[in-house]
């Protein structure tokens, strides 16, 4: 590929691409100033060779970071709801400068665009209706968003009938007298996330 090269404060800026073929990087001298996108970019690169400082340079870079990230965000939340810290992770994906994402993502949620204790009470719900007991959700939801785990409410008796009903289904060709079914099936229900007290309730007291 022959790179494209603009004279800046006595240096040669010279976008080249990187080995993933995904990416170019902005280079400023050996100083590498920034790694991009290359699709999202391609479309900006004559007025980032057009910079004819350091500063300007810098300034335009964080302004075309901020436009690319409000389209994909917009993008994004037309089709779903999101959290910020996937919005954040998805972002970071791009090669998104990190002031770029907040400032987008602030203006999401003054807008009421973004709303993480909806989404997190919406996955809680999903969460629920899918089989999983309050360990698992909880661990779930941390690998969202951290701060929302201690959202995670599920009562002895929602847990008790989700409980039962795996019982059901995993024993309609097995003897739960078995013990052996009985311990197969005491792990398959920590695995779903169920507090140990009510399992042992449901499978090992009469």
């Amino acid at each position: 590929m022959i790179p494209h090269i603009g004279e800046i404060d006595k240096f040669f800026m010279e976008i080249k691409v990187v080995d993933n073929k995904r990416f170019s990087e902005i280079t400023l001298g050996d100083e590498v100033v920034k790694e991009v996108h290359r699709r999202l970019y391609k479309n900006h690169l004559r007025e980032i060779l057009r910079a004819s400082s350091k500063k300007e340079l810098s300034d335009l870079l964080l302004k075309i970071d901020i436009k690319l990230a409000r389209g994909l965000v917009y993008k994004w939340l037309s089709l779903k709801g999101y959290m910020r810290s996937e919005l954040t992770k998805k972002l970071k994906t791009y090669k998104i400068d990190s002031e770029a994402i907040k400032a987008i993502l602030d203006e999401c949620e003054e807008r009421g665009y973004i709303n993480d204790k909806k989404e997190g009470r919406l996955f809680i719900e999903r969460q629920k209706k899918r089989g999983f007991g309050p360990q698992m959700i909880a661990f779930k939801l941390s690998q969202k968003s951290p701060d929302l785990k201690e959202m995670v409410q599920v009562s002895d008796d929602e847990q008790s009938v989700a409980i039962q009903n795996w019982i059901e289904k995993k024993t309609r060709s097995a003897d739960l007298h078995d013990i052996k079914v009985k311990q197969r099936l005491y792990r398959f229900l920590r695995g779903k996330g169920f507090d140990d007290p009510l399992i042992r309730k449901h499978l090992f007291v009469d």
